[in-house]
């Protein structure tokens, strides 16, 4: 299955990894429409929030993508959730993680 990693705002990610937003969106733009014309539907999509090895990231299915013209975006439908990294979904927030060479308080 082909895959496009790409980056994410985090109200979005979390948006996305609680299941309450189906669609993606992106503009439609050269870089986008060379993206899209290499893979085929469905296929995976890896939302990364940040540039940090430890940034929270969801990997999705995208099932259908539509090109909206009026509106000048790309709509991917996700189908599932696949994977959720460094994110706490309860919480709903980045999962804490203890700095190297650190003590954590034990009381």
């Amino acid at each position: 299955m082909d895959k496009i990693t790409t980056t994410i705002k985090r109200e979005w990610l979390k948006e996305i990894a609680a299941r309450r937003k189906r669609v993606e969106y992106r503009e439609i733009k050269p870089y986008w429409d060379r993206r899209l014309s290499f893979v085929k539907v469905p296929f995976e999509l890896r939302l990364i929030n940040g540039m940090d090895l430890k940034a929270p990231e969801v990997t999705v299915i995208i099932q259908r993508v539509r090109k909206n013209s009026r509106s000048g975006e790309y709509a991917l439908h996700i189908a599932r959730v696949i994977e959720v990294r460094n994110w706490n979904l309860k919480r709903e927030e980045p999962t804490r993680q203890a700095k190297p060479g650190r003590k954590r308080n034990t009381k």
